[in-house]
């Protein structure tokens, strides 16, 4: 089976046959090759193996009668038809792929917003486990600093209430010794003397 395959600009696809063919100026045996220029679309010649690699000896000899131009015609219509169904073929293999490659997109896409949501649901669980004991810890701050408070508070009523009541002792003791101080000066007390006496 021969295996073929074209060129990039000379219009030319070389064909590895088999079949035994002439030799060239360089008493190598002849390669067969193909050519799909407009003139000579599809038809075969013999040229030298070393035509690629440079140093050739430029031979050249048709291995196929020259072709009718209804023939080239049909011919190249045939290779057109059939270059446009490989590229239809290759255009709904794409489309094909399109959703599929989506899809797959979509999926990925799906579980990394996932992921991303449960690592963020796991972070503010964190985060109020952390706001909620440090409320604790300031109300229970708060209450402590109240108590305090209010002991500091007892403690300067009870001081007050204590120099209220030692300052109306003195004054109750200095308005009893003015009265009596007042009492004997002015000789109120003679009759209780008296009764005293006897």
């Amino acid at each position: 089976m021969s295996v073929s395959h074209i060129t990039g600009s000379s219009g030319i696809v070389e064909s590895g046959a088999s079949i035994e063919g002439p030799k060239c100026y360089c008493d190598l045996k002849a390669k067969s090759t193909i050519a799909f220029t407009k003139e000579n679309f599809g038809r075969r010649f013999w040229g030298c193996v070393k035509f690629k690699d440079g140093g050739h000896c430029n031979y050249f000899a048709w291995r196929d009668p020259k072709m009718c131009s209804y023939g080239r015609r049909v011919i190249t219509k045939l290779r057109a038809m059939h270059s446009q169904s490989r590229g239809e073929q290759c255009t709904w293999e794409s489309i094909e792929r399109e959703p599929r490659h989506e899809t797959e997109i979509i999926i990925a896409m799906t579980e990394q917003h996932r992921e991303e949501i449960v690592n963020m649901s796991k972070q503010h669980c964190i985060e109020i486990e952390k706001l909620n004991v440090q409320n604790r810890a300031n109300i229970d701050a708060m209450i402590v600093q109240h108590r305090l408070e209010i002991d500091v508070e007892r403690r300067v009523s009870d001081v007050k209430i204590s120099g209220y009541r030692a300052a109306l002792s003195v004054c109750l003791f200095l308005i009893f010794g003015i009265f009596a101080a007042h009492i004997f000066s002015t000789g109120l007390c003679t009759p209780l003397k008296l009764m005293l006496a006897a």
